[in-house]
C-alpha cells in the first residue's frame, strides 16, 4: 500500500515536471518553455498546453488522458512529413485525411508521437467520445498545437 502511495507520487510529480511553468502565446493559449520531451493532459474541457514547444534531434511528445471520455488524437494527413519516420504505427495510423492514434483511456495511458518531428508547426485535434459507437462522432473536439524548435 506504502509502495502504490510512492509510486503515484512520483508519477505525479514527474507529470507537474514535465508541464513546467505555464506561459502564453500572442493569443492567450498555454504555452511551455521548450524542452526536448513534453507531456500533455487532455482534461475534460482542455488539453494542457495547448501549444506545446519542443525542441532537439530526439523530440517526443506525450498525450495522457485525464479526462472522463474515451479520446484520439487526430493530426492532417499532410503532418506525416513532419515526422522523421516513415511508419507510424503502432500508435497512430493514416486514416484517410488524418494520421489517427489509438485510443487512450484513463490516466494511466500515454500515447507518444511515434518518432522525433522536424522543426515546424503541426496542428492536432482531440476527439472525445463516451465509447466506441462515437468514435467517428465525437462529443467533444479539443484543438492543439506543436512548435518543433530547431
Amino acid at each position: 500500500m506504502i509502495r502504490s502511495a510512492i509510486g503515484i507520487a512520483v508519477l505525479l510529480s514527474s507529470v507537474v515536471a514535465c508541464a513546467g511553468t505555464p506561459q502564453r502565446t500572442e493569443s492567450g493559449k498555454t504555452t511551455n518553455k521548450p524542452r526536448e520531451n513534453m507531456v500533455v493532459q487532455i482534461n475534460n474541457m482542455s488539453v494542457h498546453p495547448q501549444v506545446v514547444r519542443v525542441q532537439g534531434a530526439k523530440n517526443s511528445v506525450a498525450w495522457t488522458n485525464f479526462s472522463d471520455y474515451v479520446a484520439t488524437v487526430h493530426f492532417p494527413a499532410s503532418v506525416k512529413d513532419g515526422f522523421t519516420c516513415t511508419e507510424l504505427r503502432p500508435d497512430f495510423v493514416l486514416n484517410g485525411p488524418d494520421i489517427e492514434s489509438i485510443e487512450t483511456i484513463g490516466a494511466n495511458e500515454d500515447l507518444v508521437t511515434p518518432c522525433p518531428m522536424k522543426p515546424g508547426t503541426y496542428p492536432y485535434s482531440v476527439y472525445m467520445f463516451q465509447n466506441q459507437a462515437y468514435r467517428d462522432a465525437p462529443q467533444l473536439t479539443l484543438t492543439g498545437s506543436i512548435e518543433v524548435l530547431e
